[in-house]
């Protein structure tokens, strides 16, 4: 499941099939990503990443994981993304790090700009069916929508002019309220 679904999206935007499934979806994913990106899981950023002989090696930011917790790495690029199992965690010149087997030919550490992501895959639709943030997710595809089709000078449905600041600071600022209690105050994912 997702925050939200083509069809929703596209029954609040009054838009029927006229448009190709793609575009809208990705307006949907678009408001999914920037809403998660917010929101608190039980996760780490990912800072860099290293293999050797088939051990992957994840450095982030305050590890919170332990061995045996299933986890889903993503935006660190191939190899390292997908489904994981921790196998190992440690600290290393005061970094901290989890383990994880990839079966890979080695690769020396990079870092990763901006940071990849490891959640626990038992939290990965935390927040699905949690009412106010899939109402979040629908209000920011909604106005990336109105920004992408709308055009400059021309009146939206809301009677404002649609143009690029719609998409800058008071896009999240608009549905904070919505999402309170679920944010993320650790200040270093994103």
């Amino acid at each position: 499941m997702a925050l939200i679904t083509l069809s929703e999206l596209k029954a609040v935007l009054g838009i029927g099939d006229i448009y190709a499934d793609a575009l809208v979806q990705e307006c949907a994913d678009s408001a999914e990503n920037i809403i998660l990106s917010y929101l608190t899981f039980d996760d780490v950023a990912i800072k860099g990443v290293s293999l050797t002989s088939n051990v992957a090696r994840f450095y982030c930011y305050d590890n919170t994981f332990v061995v045996g917790q299933a986890l889903t790495v993503s935006k660190c690029g191939a190899p390292f993304d997908g489904s994981r199992t921790v196998t190992t965690v440690g600290t290393e010149n005061g970094v901290t790090f989890f383990e994880a087997a990839i079966t890979n030919a080695n690769i020396t550490k990079r870092m990763i700009i901006p940071n990849g992501r490891a959640v626990l895959t038992s939290q990965a639709a935390l927040y699905d069916t949690t009412p106010e943030v899939r109402e979040a997710a629908l209000a920011i595809a909604s106005d990336i929508w109105i920004t992408r089709t709308g055009t400059l000078g021309q009146q939206g449905v809301d009677f404002q002019s649609p143009a690029p600041y719609r998409l800058g600071r008071s896009m999240l600022t608009r549905v904070s309220g919505l999402l309170g209690k679920h944010l993320d105050t650790r200040g270093y994912l994103g």
